[in-house]
């Protein structure tokens, strides 16, 4: 008995090797010295969470959200508007009021979009995206339009940051998130979601309100949008409409397709194959990055039409029993 214990204890272990070994290099990175590649993980991150609480739309309740990026921008552009004017400059404080707004934005979103479905879905969320896009051009008064907002530094949180301690700060945020994210998919209501997303119908005759649950799915995951939003500010020393756009709302979803829809992790995966590809692809050839970016985009669906990250992490399973089996 002793033995087969230990034997599954063994089995478990190698399992989530693969995950001891991404945290471990994500704790290294700033070892490596690289003003450049800190940069680029830190944006990973960022990304990473706008992925994961996009997957909660559409990956786990089947809602084809193309104004994430949206949301993302309203809490990004109050951060910097907030600092820029003085008002408020405390961490603690900005983080709130940010998600308050996201919230708010997702919830008429959502109030508006949740009564279709399908493309009408989609068409409703692309043109309420597209509308804060507008704002953020048009309101040159705030948002100085196309130039953006800048020159923002790291968040005030109660001590003083640096390159290296607000990667970290964002790494432990990001974990705090995707763990509240991953309690959030195996509660009760996060398997109701699931229920909806394969058949509405069916789950409205099991009693449940499903336009409700569509609606506080998407207000829960654009709160989070909104998170990282804030972080991304602060990485990316400001906000420009470029950051709430069409391109970056497709940009999310993309990350979640290669990386595996409803996995949630998924699109952490595929947030750091687009980012890490894009950056030294642009080094060579910035101009064809979209040419490189469709054709990862069609080999995913054609050769791994589930994402990436289930791909592997079934193959990684097959190991770990194999290796089970020999031990």
């Amino acid at each position: 008995m002793g033995t087969v214990t230990q034997s599954v204890r063994k089995s478990s272990w190698f399992l989530y090797l693969p995950v001891a070994v991404v945290f471990v290099a994500f704790l290294a990175i700033p070892a490596l010295n690289n003003t450049a590649v800190l940069s680029l993980v830190t944006r990973i991150l960022c990304f990473a969470l706008l992925g994961m609480s996009l997957d909660i739309a559409f990956g786990y309740t089947g809602m084809w959200s193309f104004c994430h990026a949206a949301i993302f921008g309203v809490a990004a552009y109050t951060d910097v508007i907030l600092i820029n004017r003085g008002i408020i400059t405390s961490f603690w404080l900005l983080l709130p009021i940010g998600l308050v707004l996201a919230a708010l934005v997702s919830a008429l979103f959502a109030a508006l979009s949740t009564r279709s479905s399908g493309l009408y879905f989609l068409l409703i969320t692309f043109a309420l995206g597209q509308l804060i896009n507008s704002v953020a051009v048009q309101w040159k008064s705030v948002t100085h339009g196309d130039d953006g907002l800048w020159g923002i530094g790291y968040p005030h949180v109660g001590f003083g940051l640096t390159k290296v301690t607000y990667y970290y700060f964002t790494m432990v945020v990001v974990i705090i998130c995707g763990l509240i994210l991953r309690r959030f998919i195996k509660s009760p209501f996060g398997y109701s979601l699931i229920a909806i997303r394969e058949n509405e119908t069916r789950a409205r005759t099991m009693g449940y309100n499903a336009r409700l649950r569509k609606v506080l799915a998407f207000i829960i995951s654009g709160v989070f949008a909104g998170v990282a939003g804030i972080l991304y500010v602060h990485t990316n020393g400001g906000v420009s409409p470029a950051n709430v756009g069409m391109s970056a709302s497709g940009l999310a979803m993309t990350m979640v397709i290669i990386g595996g829809s409803g996995t949630l992790y998924g699109p952490v995966f595929g947030a750091a194959i687009i980012l890490i590809l894009q950056y030294f692809i642009s080094l060579v050839t910035p101009d064809r990055w979209p040419l490189f970016l469709g054709a990862i985009f069609i080999a995913t669906v054609f050769l791994a039409r589930g994402g990436l990250f289930p791909r592997l992490s079934s193959l990684w399973r097959r190991v770990a029993s194999h290796e089970h089996t020999h031990t």
